[in-house]
């Protein structure tokens, strides 16, 4: 995984990011600049664009100096789109966290205040996913990712990852780097002011060691760490290097022109000692990677585990993968992909052992007969409480530490994470 990679195409001349309203809806646009990288030849699907608007997705990594991002004042993003509700709240008790609920649907994302009514909401002919608040150049910024999210096949996106202040002056962007778009699944600041994000590439490959066909295409995973204010790519880590396929549970595809999805790679954090955490959706595990050279350090999970875990400790098709304290990983438990059914979803926390080589569950929360099978997300959030979305079920629910649901809300379509922030 050697440093210095690419460089991502910069937004120059008279570029700009803005939030367009394009027949009453918002929705933030990249401007054609004077300059631009031009775009890669591709056999998936151009992302969607808005007749009349600019282009969207041609370039990449136009940053405001740290200087100029200023104190935002306490209102959410200017335009409203709509102000209709995107969700219907069941149960709301008290010791709720205080704050707002970040969240995105099919077409849109939104800002709800804690007791679900809408703050503001926007939506489009775009994908977006992981609407947050992040901390970049040492003040909060609103994250997310829009593209078109399933352009890679599979529930694989290509598209582009937005940061702006609080009250939606933009910041930065971070887009393709030749052949490698931005992917829906990840888009994580680090303490670095780095970006780590997720890709996806179709490659020929020979599937026949695990019962597809010889000339068969791989949909391989990527992850990289991109410095935001440059563009240039640090580090990139690519699955097939340094897992085999055996290790998949998911079915090789039999007709060459159906690529295997083996790995699926959908989130990426920094672990105490500051190396990488990755999770993989089709291999049933996490991998802990040494940051700069992509070695492996060790497997959680899955058919080459470095751990035995105890059996109410083992986890299936998870999601969001990140260290909660120094030794114990919290993460969203699926549970099913939809064709293997192993149990009802939940948010558990594991503690692997590097002494003892095993693995043992700490906590887990779950409602019961909730089994998604794709997407979630959970969130400890200050006072204690987790935050859960669950996924492809459309529901957002947040728990006291105990695992007492104190809210919990329907939406109209699945959110791929949630969050929640006490920013405005």
């Amino acid at each position: 995984m050697p440093g210095n990679l690419s460089r991502r195409s910069v937004l120059v001349g008279g570029g700009s990011l803005g939030l367009a309203t394009v027949g009453g809806l918002a929705v933030w646009q990249i401007a054609s600049s004077t300059t631009t990288s031009a775009a890669p030849a591709m056999s998936a699907t151009k992302p969607a664009t808005t007749s009349g608007s600019p282009t969207t997705l041609a370039t990449t990594s136009v940053t405001t100096p740290a200087a100029q991002i200023a104190a935002t004042t306490a209102s959410p993003p200017p335009v409203s789109a709509s102000q209709q509700p995107q969700m219907t709240v069941t149960v709301n008790n008290a010791g709720v966290s205080p704050g707002q609920i970040f969240f995105t649907y099919d077409g849109g994302a939104g800002i709800a205040e804690s007791d679900g009514r809408p703050l503001w909401s926007t939506s489009s002919s775009l994908s977006f996913a992981n609407l947050q608040v992040q901390s970049y150049l040492g003040k909060d910024v609103l994250t997310w990712w829009q593209g078109d999210g399933n352009a890679g096949g599979g529930g694989t996106g290509l598209g582009t990852d937005i940061l702006t202040t609080l009250s939606g002056t933009p910041a930065g962007t971070i887009g393709p780097s030749g052949t490698y778009h931005p992917d829906l699944h990840e888009f994580r600041i680090t303490p670095q002011n780095t970006a780590l994000i997720t890709s996806y590439l179709t490659v020929p490959y020979d599937l026949s060691p695990v019962g597809g066909p010889s000339n068969g295409q791989l949909r391989n995973a990527y992850c990289e760490e991109v410095d935001i204010a440059s563009g240039t790519v640090l580090h990139r880590w690519s699955a097939i290097d340094h897992v085999p396929l055996s290790d998949s549970h998911a079915q090789a595809p039999t007709e060459a022109d159906i690529p295997y999805d083996y790995f699926h790679i959908n989130s990426i954090s920094v672990t105490p000692d500051d190396q990488l955490l990755i999770s993989a959706r089709n291999t049933c595990a996490l991998y802990k990677i040494e940051r700069t050279t992509g070695q492996l350090i060790w497997v959680l999970g899955g058919r080459s585990s470095s751990f035995v875990l105890v059996p109410d400790a083992v986890f299936g098709f998870q999601h969001h993968a990140v260290y909660e304290d120094e030794d114990t990983i919290r993460l969203f438990d699926d549970g099913s992909d939809g064709v293997s059914n192993w149990h009802d979803s939940r948010v558990i926390w594991i503690r692997p052992d590097t002494r003892t080589h095993t693995a043992a569950l700490a906590d887990s929360m779950t409602i019961p007969g909730i089994q998604t099978t794709a997407m979630g997300s959970a969130q400890r959030l200050a006072n204690g409480n987790v935050f859960v979305s669950w996924g492809m079920t459309p529901r957002l629910s947040e728990f006291s530490p105990s695992g007492e649901v104190l809210f919990d809300a329907t939406l109209t379509s699945p959110s791929y994470r949630g969050f929640k922030f006490q920013v405005y």
